[in-house]
């Protein structure tokens, strides 16, 4: 028997066993789907649109500080008096603070305000007009599935994230102009608006 051969059966084999899944690859995992889940909701909607969910979500649950997070600074300033005479830069750079009034004043205009039951909004998403520094969004107010109204968002773009500046009941009759309607002009405006009075 050579030395090979001899060798060869003392060489003891070794069955490998199931190799165990890095801990993190789980964490991955999960993340992933995670994305995938929040794409599937919000991934197809455009920044605007969801502003308006956001508002609207968080105001049936009676969550004013989400409430507050949506609207734009200049929207809240009309109902706290002490920011009526600072300019666009001074409102945008104290929104932390408006954000805190207004969510107060909000909460004591709903207090006694009952919502009807299964109020709900759907996005007119066909008439939704998207600027570079503003949007229209038009959504219908439902109960327990029937239109009721129908309204029309403004929002301007405040510090990279559309905020609603109005918000006005509309009807059929303004749905063709909002569709034939010029961004450029809304966002000239509201461009005007954002500029510091020594740019102006």
């Amino acid at each position: 028997m050579s030395n090979a051969a001899h060798d060869s059966t003392h060489v003891v084999k070794e069955t490998p066993g199931p190799r165990r899944v890095p801990r993190g690859l789980f964490v991955i995992i999960i993340l992933c789907l995670a994305a995938l889940y929040g794409w599937a909701v919000y991934g197809d909607t455009p920044a605007p649109e969801k502003t308006v969910k956001n508002f609207y979500t968080a105001y049936f649950d009676r969550n004013y500080e989400t409430v507050s997070q949506n609207l734009s600074v200049f929207w809240a300033a009309r109902f706290l008096p002490e920011y009526a005479e600072m300019d666009a830069a001074e409102l945008v750079a104290d929104r932390a603070n408006i954000e805190k009034g207004i969510t107060a004043v909000i909460g004591e205009i709903e207090a006694e305000n009952q919502l009807p039951e299964g109020l709900s909004i759907e996005i007119m998403k066909d008439y939704t007009k998207i600027g570079e520094k503003s949007a229209i969004v038009v959504y219908e107010f439902k109960e327990n599935n029937e239109v009721t109204s129908k309204e029309a968002a403004i929002l301007i773009m405040e510090n990279g994230q559309f905020r609603i500046f109005n918000m006005s009941a509309i009807d059929d009759s303004a749905l063709e102009q909002i569709q034939n309607f010029d961004m450029k002009i809304l966002d000239e405006n509201f461009t005007e608006l954002m500029a510091s009075p020594e740019s102006k």
